[in-house]
């Protein structure tokens, strides 16, 4: 990232659900978040703390695959 000379990171959870794991692991104040980190090495950090399971895009696609394995 930083030999792309990126000065700004979005980090948003590739999950169903964003629990613990997004908030704590990846959005949290601790030192070993990746916020945390990405903000020590000068990087200004967005968190988008959301599951892809509240797109409504994915909830369509999920509810088609459940009716079609009916």
């Amino acid at each position: 990232i930083a030999e792309k000379h990126c000065k700004k990171v979005i980090l948003s959870p590739f999950m169903v659900v964003a629990g613990d794991h997004a908030r704590n692991d990846l959005a949290g104040d601790g030192e070993d978040s990746w916020k945390s980190i990405f903000l020590r090495k000068g990087f200004q950090v967005q968190t988008i703390v959301q599951g892809i399971g509240e797109w409504e895009e994915v909830q369509e696609l999920f509810a088609e695959h459940a009716k079609m394995s009916m």
